[in-house]
């Protein structure tokens, strides 16, 4: 008998401990108690603690703010751009949301009132996502032309790289500025005065060009693989012209609004 009670005793203690206690809590603050069967890169696996062997629910991570494990560990997910801090008080580092890819393709739907194809491609890298590298290509399909303070000038291509800084991180809505490098080709406009036959002459030329700017942007993913921006650029532009006036220099700016695929 007393091995019988024994062996009930060890079978139901067995059978508790088999399904694990874990809470869930939400960006709303709710919390939830379950039993996490997976943590994937875009969802969580669960079953009801009160369900054991019920069906298989799934929160994206998108939606969780932390988990905390019957075993006394955690893992915290920051969906809400906000630092997190430890038990001390101390701001530690965000982590990266890893529901959202690293990588962006874009196109800009502006250039293309141009008649330029503009697309684009960024690289979020470091631990905290705080940091971008993008690479534009823009190649004009024989459109119209562009002003930039300087002269008439249509663009021919343009590429470049931009440093993105993210201050507060990845998420749903980002915030970025930066330094943005451009080197291209346009066909310009240019006039100038002729001392030998006094009279000014009109010329239409290919030119280089090399522009800094400083860029600001905001971005918003609704889901994760759609990523919606808009951004402007302000700064200057030389054009390398081969014309007795030599080359010019001038103030020049971009508007854009992209939409992108995000993996």
């Amino acid at each position: 008998m007393k091995n019988f009670i024994a062996s009930f005793l060890l079978l139901s203690l067995s059978s508790l401990t088999s399904f694990a206690q874990d809470i869930l809590t939400l960006n709303d603050g709710r919390t939830f108690k379950i039993t996490v069967i997976e943590v994937g890169k875009k969802d969580v696996s669960y079953r009801k603690y009160d369900n054991p062997k019920g069906p298989i629910y799934r929160a994206e991570i998108r939606d969780i703010e932390k988990i905390d494990y019957e075993s006394g560990t955690s893992d915290v997910f920051n969906n809400t751009n906000k630092n997190i801090r430890s038990e001390a008080g101390r701001s530690i580092n965000t982590p990266y949301p890893e529901y959202l890819g690293r990588n962006i393709v874009a196109i800009d739907g502006l250039s293309l009132l141009f008649q330029n194809v503009s697309l684009s491609y960024e690289r979020i890298v470091g631990d905290n996502g705080k940091l971008g590298i993008l690479i534009p290509v823009s190649i004009n399909m024989g459109g119209k032309d562009d002003n930039n303070g300087i002269t008439n000038a249509r663009n021919i291509f343009n590429t470049g790289v931009d440093f993105h800084y993210y201050p507060l991180g990845q998420g749903e809505f980002k915030f970025y500025t930066g330094p943005s490098l451009r080197v291209g080709s346009a066909r310009t406009f240019n006039e100038f005065y002729d001392p030998y036959y006094f009279t000014y002459i009109s010329e239409e030329t290919n030119s280089s060009y090399f522009s800094f700017l400083v860029k600001m942007g905001l971005i918003f993913n609704p889901v994760p693989e759609l990523s919606i921006g808009t951004s402007l650029g302000l700064g200057t532009r030389r054009y390398f012209l081969n014309i007795p006036t030599g080359n010019s220099a001038g103030s020049t700016g971009y508007f854009q609004f992209t939409l992108g695929y995000r993996f």
